[in-house]
């Protein structure tokens, strides 16, 4: 099977993990800020653990030979060795990802206007898992093992990152310029000169 890139869908469904990380770093340097950095370590350490843990607890479908294995699922390879990980590296960026920003969200009571990303995720995330069905790429195994130890990673990091108590540290913190309504304000007026 020959693979090509014939269309934007599937440049961008294949480097989506790429910018996520990507737009995470950048909001923080144009921000100067560290969020991005604490961000990353989670994202790595969950990675690596997933990995670890996913390799000793299921294997990769070796079912399959080189001329019959899809070759989008081994799309890259660190010096064609394709079988680094035995769970897809995706749903383990966009499950830690999904939890870590939301488990500040609910923390924080700033769930309502942090619905659109966390609604963006959840799509992304089970759009990637048929994908990786479809195409016959990990089983059921590998997937529900790459999505459940980033979830709790994610709730783990975002619980260990809001212990500090360090606003700049997490995203979605609340916007500090939300305006409300006041309740039961009275204004009082003085008659005076009016300055021309």
């Amino acid at each position: 099977m020959k693979f090509e890139f014939n269309n934007l869908h599937t440049i961008l469904y294949f480097f989506a993990p790429f910018i996520i990380v990507c737009y995470f770093l950048i909001f923080s340097i144009i921000n100067a800020d560290i969020k991005g950095l604490i961000y990353l370590i989670g994202l790595v350490s969950s990675t690596i653990i997933t990995i670890f843990i996913g390799n000793g607890i299921v294997n990769k479908n070796n079912l399959k030979t080189p001329d019959t294995e899809n070759p989008m699922c081994n799309l890259f390879t660190i010096n064609n060795f394709a079988n680094i990980s035995n769970v897809p590296i995706s749903v383990t960026v966009y499950s830690f990802t999904a939890m870590y920003l939301l488990y500040t969200s609910i923390v924080l009571k700033y769930v309502l206007p942090n619905l659109l990303p966390l609604v963006f995720f959840g799509i992304l995330i089970l759009s990637d898992i048929i994908w990786l069905r479809t195409n016959d790429c990990f089983t059921g195994g590998n997937i529900a093992v790459a999505f459940i130890i980033p979830t709790i990673l994610g709730l783990g990091w975002g619980y260990i990152v809001n212990l500090t108590n360090n606003k700049s540290w997490q995203y979605f913190t609340g916007d500090s310029n939300t305006c409300t309504i006041p309740k039961h304000k009275y204004f009082k007026c003085k008659k005076g000169d009016i300055p021309t």
